[in-house]
Protein backbone atom coordinates (compact mmCIF):
# COMPACT_ATOMS: atom_id res chain seq x y z
CA UNK A 1 0.00 0.00 0.00
CA UNK A 2 2.54 2.51 0.81
CA UNK A 3 4.82 1.81 -2.48
CA UNK A 4 1.81 1.79 -4.90
CA UNK A 5 2.06 3.57 -8.18
CA UNK A 6 -1.09 4.23 -10.15
CA UNK A 7 -2.54 6.69 -8.27
CA UNK A 8 0.64 8.62 -8.19
CA UNK A 9 4.19 8.14 -7.82
CA UNK A 10 6.55 6.85 -4.52
CA UNK A 11 9.40 9.74 -3.80
CA UNK A 12 12.65 8.64 -2.22
CA UNK A 13 12.83 10.24 1.14
CA UNK A 14 16.23 11.94 1.90
CA UNK A 15 15.83 15.66 3.56
CA UNK A 16 14.12 13.89 6.52
CA UNK A 17 15.69 11.88 9.25
CA UNK A 18 14.87 8.23 9.73
CA UNK A 19 12.89 6.95 13.11
CA UNK A 20 14.91 5.25 14.60
CA UNK A 21 14.22 1.83 17.02
CA UNK A 22 11.24 -0.61 17.30
CA UNK A 23 7.99 1.13 18.43
CA UNK A 24 5.07 -0.44 19.67
CA UNK A 25 1.94 0.47 17.76
CA UNK A 26 -1.38 1.26 20.23
CA UNK A 27 -4.34 0.25 19.44
CA UNK A 28 -6.34 3.25 19.31
CA UNK A 29 -7.17 5.16 17.88
CA UNK A 30 -9.01 2.35 15.63
CA UNK A 31 -8.77 3.03 11.88
CA UNK A 32 -10.19 0.00 9.44
CA UNK A 33 -10.33 0.50 5.81
CA UNK A 34 -11.88 -1.49 3.41
CA UNK A 35 -11.06 -1.68 -0.55
CA UNK A 36 -12.96 -2.89 -3.59
CA UNK A 37 -11.76 -3.64 -7.15
CA UNK A 38 -13.84 -0.62 -8.77
CA UNK A 39 -12.29 2.22 -6.40
CA UNK A 40 -15.04 2.55 -3.44
CA UNK A 41 -14.78 1.68 -0.11
CA UNK A 42 -15.36 2.57 3.56
CA UNK A 43 -13.09 4.23 6.41
CA UNK A 44 -13.78 3.14 9.93
CA UNK A 45 -12.73 5.65 12.13
CA UNK A 46 -13.88 4.70 16.12
CA UNK A 47 -16.52 3.24 15.13
CA UNK A 48 -17.72 6.13 12.75
CA UNK A 49 -17.48 4.54 8.93
CA UNK A 50 -17.13 6.73 6.14
CA UNK A 51 -18.06 6.44 2.30
CA UNK A 52 -14.97 6.57 0.01
CA UNK A 53 -14.75 7.01 -3.65
CA UNK A 54 -11.60 7.43 -5.95
CA UNK A 55 -11.00 7.26 -9.46
CA UNK A 56 -9.13 3.86 -9.13
CA UNK A 57 -8.16 1.62 -6.16
CA UNK A 58 -4.17 2.79 -6.17
CA UNK A 59 -5.67 6.43 -5.75
CA UNK A 60 -8.54 5.45 -3.13
CA UNK A 61 -5.34 3.57 -1.04
CA UNK A 62 -3.59 6.82 -1.59
CA UNK A 63 -6.48 8.88 0.04
CA UNK A 64 -6.82 6.41 2.84
CA UNK A 65 -3.16 6.81 3.88
CA UNK A 66 -3.55 10.86 3.81
CA UNK A 67 -6.70 10.72 6.09
CA UNK A 68 -4.22 8.47 8.90
CA UNK A 69 -1.36 10.54 8.40
CA UNK A 70 -3.59 13.69 9.33
CA UNK A 71 -4.53 11.69 12.55
CA UNK A 72 -1.17 10.17 13.16
CA UNK A 73 0.05 14.10 12.90
CA UNK A 74 -2.23 15.69 15.71
CA UNK A 75 -1.62 12.67 18.02
CA UNK A 76 2.51 12.55 17.06
CA UNK A 77 2.71 9.27 17.00
CA UNK A 78 2.47 5.90 14.83
CA UNK A 79 -1.42 4.46 14.57
CA UNK A 80 -2.82 1.51 13.57
CA UNK A 81 -4.54 0.99 10.20
CA UNK A 82 -6.18 -2.10 9.34
CA UNK A 83 -6.84 -2.91 5.44
CA UNK A 84 -8.96 -5.05 3.91
CA UNK A 85 -8.91 -6.03 0.62
CA UNK A 86 -9.67 -8.92 -2.24
CA UNK A 87 -10.63 -11.18 1.29
CA UNK A 88 -7.48 -10.53 3.03
CA UNK A 89 -6.88 -8.05 5.92
CA UNK A 90 -3.07 -6.21 6.88
CA UNK A 91 -2.45 -4.31 9.66
CA UNK A 92 -0.03 -1.52 9.07
CA UNK A 93 1.51 1.33 10.98
CA UNK A 94 0.74 5.12 10.05
CA UNK A 95 3.94 7.40 11.16
CA UNK A 96 2.96 11.08 11.19
CA UNK A 97 5.82 11.91 8.43
CA UNK A 98 3.86 9.23 5.73
CA UNK A 99 5.88 6.48 6.35
CA UNK A 100 3.61 3.35 5.89
CA UNK A 101 4.79 -0.36 7.65
CA UNK A 102 3.51 -3.20 8.30
CA UNK A 103 2.85 -4.02 11.81
CA UNK A 104 4.28 -7.05 13.38
CA UNK A 105 3.26 -10.18 15.28
CA UNK A 106 3.99 -7.90 18.82
CA UNK A 107 2.50 -4.84 17.48
CA UNK A 108 5.89 -3.32 16.96
CA UNK A 109 7.51 -1.81 13.58
CA UNK A 110 10.77 -1.27 13.30
CA UNK A 111 12.99 2.47 12.36
CA UNK A 112 11.74 4.10 8.70
CA UNK A 113 15.36 3.72 7.18
CA UNK A 114 15.18 3.73 3.19
CA UNK A 115 10.83 4.11 3.12
CA UNK A 116 9.33 6.37 0.15
CA UNK A 117 5.77 9.03 1.16
CA UNK A 118 2.98 7.94 -1.16
CA UNK A 119 2.19 10.85 -3.36
CA UNK A 120 -1.16 11.84 -5.28
CA UNK A 121 -2.90 14.11 -7.21
CA UNK A 122 -4.66 16.68 -5.90
CA UNK A 123 -8.69 16.27 -6.09
CA UNK A 124 -9.33 19.29 -7.60
CA UNK A 125 -6.52 20.76 -9.60
CA UNK A 126 -4.40 17.06 -10.34
CA UNK A 127 -1.23 18.48 -8.40
CA UNK A 128 0.85 15.99 -7.71
CA UNK A 129 1.77 16.33 -3.68
CA UNK A 130 2.60 13.57 -0.78
CA UNK A 131 -0.21 12.17 1.70
CA UNK A 132 1.54 14.77 4.39
CA UNK A 133 0.03 17.52 2.37
CA UNK A 134 -3.03 19.40 4.48
CA UNK A 135 -3.70 22.14 1.85
CA UNK A 136 -2.70 21.79 -1.88
CA UNK A 137 0.18 23.77 -2.68
CA UNK A 138 -1.39 25.00 -5.80
CA UNK A 139 -4.96 25.85 -5.28
CA UNK A 140 -5.31 25.97 -1.64
CA UNK A 141 -7.89 22.80 -1.15
CA UNK A 142 -7.83 21.94 2.49
CA UNK A 143 -7.50 17.77 2.31
CA UNK A 144 -6.35 17.50 -1.52
CA UNK A 145 -6.31 13.77 -1.20
CA UNK A 146 -9.47 13.36 0.45
CA UNK A 147 -11.67 10.01 -0.68
CA UNK A 148 -14.65 10.42 1.71
CA UNK A 149 -17.48 10.84 -0.92
CA UNK A 150 -19.99 12.72 1.74
CA UNK A 151 -19.29 15.66 2.64
CA UNK A 152 -18.30 16.42 6.36
CA UNK A 153 -20.16 18.55 8.66
CA UNK A 154 -19.78 21.41 10.54
CA UNK A 155 -19.02 21.49 14.07
CA UNK A 156 -22.71 23.21 14.56
CA UNK A 157 -24.29 20.66 12.24
CA UNK A 158 -23.29 17.30 13.26
CA UNK A 159 -26.25 15.55 15.36
CA UNK A 160 -25.63 12.78 17.38
CA UNK A 161 -27.82 9.52 17.78
CA UNK A 162 -31.17 10.74 19.57
CA UNK A 163 -30.69 11.72 23.59
CA UNK A 164 -33.87 11.57 26.08
CA UNK A 165 -35.15 14.76 26.83
CA UNK A 166 -34.07 16.13 30.34
CA UNK A 167 -37.04 15.83 32.76
CA UNK A 168 -38.32 18.43 34.13
CA UNK A 169 -40.24 19.05 37.55
CA UNK A 170 -43.86 18.73 37.99
CA UNK A 171 -45.77 22.52 37.57
CA UNK A 172 -46.28 24.33 40.59
CA UNK A 173 -49.24 25.95 41.22
CA UNK A 174 -49.82 29.90 40.22
CA UNK A 175 -49.96 30.94 43.46
CA UNK A 176 -46.56 29.61 44.36
CA UNK A 177 -44.97 31.03 40.76
CA UNK A 178 -45.59 34.24 41.80
CA UNK A 179 -44.11 33.98 45.14
CA UNK A 180 -41.34 32.61 43.70
CA UNK A 181 -41.09 35.13 40.76
CA UNK A 182 -41.02 37.67 44.13
CA UNK A 183 -38.10 36.06 45.44
CA UNK A 184 -35.88 35.68 42.23
CA UNK A 185 -36.67 39.70 41.18
CA UNK A 186 -35.35 40.52 45.06
CA UNK A 187 -32.21 38.21 44.11
CA UNK A 188 -31.71 39.91 40.37
CA UNK A 189 -31.82 43.19 42.36
CA UNK A 190 -28.69 42.38 44.61
CA UNK A 191 -26.58 40.60 41.43
CA UNK A 192 -23.58 42.83 41.02
CA UNK A 193 -22.83 41.39 37.63
CA UNK A 194 -24.57 38.63 35.25
CA UNK A 195 -24.54 34.92 35.44
CA UNK A 196 -22.82 33.22 33.35
CA UNK A 197 -24.49 30.93 31.07
CA UNK A 198 -24.80 27.59 31.81
CA UNK A 199 -24.10 24.55 29.59
CA UNK A 200 -26.62 21.77 27.84
CA UNK A 201 -24.90 18.34 27.06
CA UNK A 202 -26.72 15.65 24.67
CA UNK A 203 -24.97 12.66 24.86
CA UNK A 204 -25.70 9.68 22.65
CA UNK A 205 -25.33 6.70 25.40
CA UNK A 206 -27.69 8.80 28.31
CA UNK A 207 -30.12 11.25 29.38
CA UNK A 208 -29.51 15.26 28.13
CA UNK A 209 -27.50 17.01 31.46
CA UNK A 210 -28.05 20.55 32.14
CA UNK A 211 -24.92 22.04 33.93
CA UNK A 212 -23.42 24.39 35.48
CA UNK A 213 -20.66 26.69 33.77
CA UNK A 214 -18.01 24.40 34.43
CA UNK A 215 -17.57 20.18 34.56
CA UNK A 216 -15.84 17.75 34.58
CA UNK A 217 -16.94 14.53 33.17
CA UNK A 218 -15.44 10.89 32.94
CA UNK A 219 -16.93 7.60 34.06
CA UNK A 220 -16.35 8.63 37.42
CA UNK A 221 -14.74 11.87 37.38
CA UNK A 222 -12.00 13.16 40.41
CA UNK A 223 -12.95 16.54 41.89
CA UNK A 224 -11.26 19.50 39.55
CA UNK A 225 -11.20 23.04 41.20
CA UNK A 226 -14.95 25.11 40.63
CA UNK A 227 -15.79 22.18 38.08
CA UNK A 228 -18.60 20.05 38.95
CA UNK A 229 -18.19 16.04 38.18
CA UNK A 230 -20.93 14.14 35.74
CA UNK A 231 -20.26 10.57 35.40
CA UNK A 232 -21.57 9.56 32.20
CA UNK A 233 -22.13 5.82 30.74
CA UNK A 234 -19.54 4.24 27.94
CA UNK A 235 -20.74 1.07 26.66
CA UNK A 236 -17.57 0.30 25.75
CA UNK A 237 -15.75 1.89 28.39
CA UNK A 238 -13.92 3.80 26.27
CA UNK A 239 -13.92 7.08 28.54
CA UNK A 240 -11.37 7.28 30.95
CA UNK A 241 -12.53 8.08 34.65
CA UNK A 242 -11.60 11.68 35.05
CA UNK A 243 -11.62 12.59 30.75
CA UNK A 244 -12.17 16.12 30.35
CA UNK A 245 -13.11 19.37 31.68
CA UNK A 246 -15.78 22.03 29.59
CA UNK A 247 -16.52 25.19 30.71
CA UNK A 248 -17.80 28.48 29.58
CA UNK A 249 -15.06 31.34 30.02
CA UNK A 250 -15.42 35.06 30.54
CA UNK A 251 -16.10 35.73 27.40
CA UNK A 252 -18.30 33.36 26.82
CA UNK A 253 -16.52 30.91 25.07
CA UNK A 254 -16.71 26.94 25.36
CA UNK A 255 -13.24 25.54 26.20
CA UNK A 256 -12.89 22.02 26.21
CA UNK A 257 -9.41 20.52 28.12
CA UNK A 258 -8.60 17.03 27.36
CA UNK A 259 -7.55 15.80 30.72
CA UNK A 260 -4.73 13.21 29.61
CA UNK A 261 -7.20 10.86 28.70
CA UNK A 262 -6.38 7.81 27.28
CA UNK A 263 -8.39 7.77 24.54
CA UNK A 264 -8.75 11.26 23.49
CA UNK A 265 -11.02 13.92 22.28
CA UNK A 266 -12.12 14.16 18.54
CA UNK A 267 -13.79 17.33 17.50
CA UNK A 268 -16.56 16.61 14.84
CA UNK A 269 -15.49 19.36 12.34
CA UNK A 270 -14.92 19.43 8.80
CA UNK A 271 -11.86 17.81 9.12
CA UNK A 272 -12.10 15.89 12.52
CA UNK A 273 -9.41 17.13 14.24
CA UNK A 274 -8.12 15.82 17.94
CA UNK A 275 -7.93 18.20 20.90
CA UNK A 276 -4.28 18.04 22.59
CA UNK A 277 -4.29 16.96 26.21
CA UNK A 278 -3.63 19.76 28.63
CA UNK A 279 -4.67 22.44 26.32
CA UNK A 280 -7.74 24.25 26.36
CA UNK A 281 -9.44 24.78 23.26
CA UNK A 282 -12.11 26.51 22.38
CA UNK A 283 -14.60 25.01 20.16
CA UNK A 284 -18.13 26.79 18.89
CA UNK A 285 -21.26 26.92 20.44
CA UNK A 286 -23.22 23.64 19.48
CA UNK A 287 -20.26 21.34 18.46
CA UNK A 288 -19.97 17.58 18.65
CA UNK A 289 -17.21 16.02 20.36
CA UNK A 290 -16.08 12.68 20.74
CA UNK A 291 -14.80 11.48 23.89
CA UNK A 292 -13.56 7.34 23.33
CA UNK A 293 -16.98 6.16 22.22
CA UNK A 294 -18.92 8.69 23.83
CA UNK A 295 -20.97 11.49 21.19
CA UNK A 296 -21.39 14.77 23.44
CA UNK A 297 -22.91 17.86 21.51
CA UNK A 298 -21.95 20.77 23.63
CA UNK A 299 -24.65 24.29 23.86
CA UNK A 300 -24.71 27.33 25.98
CA UNK A 301 -27.86 27.70 27.62
CA UNK A 302 -28.78 31.16 29.83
Amino acid sequence: MARSRRGGRTRAVNATQPVPGLHRVPEWPRLAAEVTADGTGTLTVNGQRRACAAESVAALRTGMIARAVAIATQLRRPIRLDVTEDGRTHALAVRPEGYVQLVGADGTIPAADGLGIDEGRCRICRRLQPVTSTTCVQCAVDEPLRVEVAPLAEPNTVTPPAAAPITRPNPVELRELDELHDVEQTRVTRRSTPARPTLRLAFNTQRSVAAGPRVVIGRNPEPVAGHEPLSIATPGRMLSRTHATIAVDAAGRIVVTDLDSANGIELQSAPPRWLTPGEPTPIPDGSTILLGDVYCTVERAQ
